[in-house]
């Protein structure tokens, strides 16, 4: 071979090595891009078990759930084997901390990873770096602490129902149909009262599926039942049972109240939740280690759940020794 084609192909090779991420990449590209995964991933696992250190027992555990914005990302069946898988890895606990970041989902499921959780522990704690929403705040409720910062907020307890608009699915709170049927009804009620035409307020009654709207009632039922059922279990049961019947009412009546937060996505920080709900709330400061320990954990769950270092994920389940991620559909 002469010695300018050899250049060629040399130049040629090296061109391919640095080509986009729809080319083949050259072996040292690779061996960075594993090393980064890698060396987060170690970081991560290094920060959970330092989180699991501050209990002061060896037989702490630490599962964090984090979910991202978007469609895919709501509390759902496939949670159960990986908090299953999750769990089998931890063993039997004195203390167990859930780190949860979710913007809610399914009820039913919520309950079921309380269950499956308490089943592994004598102490169950939840951390909240940033938010827990819905289903989620009522997987705090059946914490025996909630764990908060400066930035740290639950949710109301409103069923979320999911509208399907071009295939994907967009959450809805079952209490805005049943409000909406309300409404109706009242200005139906008001036409008459008024002598005005309720034809048109007829026709809109007309839509509405009574089933459905049925539906949405029990749904709100069942998320106030439950949260009703893990506070009584767990965060207020050594309470008198007067004092707790008065906390948990005042709860219940606040976080599925339209006219307290109006919408889903109303923030419900740490001292609301502490002062106001009267919630076993444990406030860490931002100069707090535990806090600090807590945040660069969340932050390093979300660039890997971004796509920053591969496919991006809509959910990570980890503990020290497992991880499953969730891509996107």
């Amino acid at each position: 071979m002469k010695e300018d084609e050899q250049v060629n192909i040399d130049r040629k090779v090296s061109e391919h090595s640095l080509l986009g991420d729809d080319k083949m990449k050259g072996l040292d590209a690779v061996l960075q891009e594993y090393d980064v995964f890698e060396d987060q991933l170690k970081k991560r696992r290094e920060l959970i078990t330092k989180i699991e250190s501050y209990s002061k027992t060896e037989r702490a555990g630490l599962i964090t759930y984090i979910s991202t914005e978007s469609e895919y990302a709501s509390i759902d069946s496939d949670d159960i084997p990986a908090f299953g898988n999750a769990l089998l890895s931890l063993g039997d606990l004195d203390i167990l901390y859930l780190i949860i970041e979710s913007p809610g989902g399914d009820g039913t499921i919520a309950e079921k990873i309380i269950n499956l959780c308490r089943s592994y522990c004598n102490v169950f704690k939840v951390i909240i770096p940033n938010r827990a929403k819905s289903a989620a705040t009522i997987i705090a409720l059946g914490a025996d602490e909630i764990i908060m910062g400066y930035c740290s907020e639950i949710g109301p307890i409103d069923a979320q129902i999911p509208i399907f608009m071009d295939g994907i699915p967009h959450y809805i709170s079952a209490q805005s149909f049943i409000d909406a049927k309300s409404e109706l009804e009242r200005q139906f009620k008001e036409c008459l009262i008024n002598k005005d035409d309720p034809r048109a307020i007829l026709q809109q009654i007309a839509t509405l599926n009574p089933a459905f709207i049925q539906h949405c009632i029990k749904l709100m039922e069942f998320g106030r039942d439950v949260a009703e059922n893990c506070l009584k279990q767990y965060m207020f049961k050594n309470d008198n049972k007067k004092t707790r019947n008065k906390k948990i009412k005042i709860i219940l009546k606040q976080l599925s109240s339209v006219e307290s937060f109006k919408v889903h996505g109303r923030m419900i920080d740490g001292n609301i939740a502490k002062t106001k709900l009267n919630l076993n709330v444990r406030l860490l400061a931002k100069d707090d280690q535990l806090w600090k320990d807590i945040w660069n954990y969340y932050m390093r769950a979300y660039v890997i759940l971004s796509g920053k270092l591969g496919k991006p994920s809509s959910k990570l389940v980890e503990t020290r020794n497992t991880i499953l991620l969730k891509g996107s559909r």
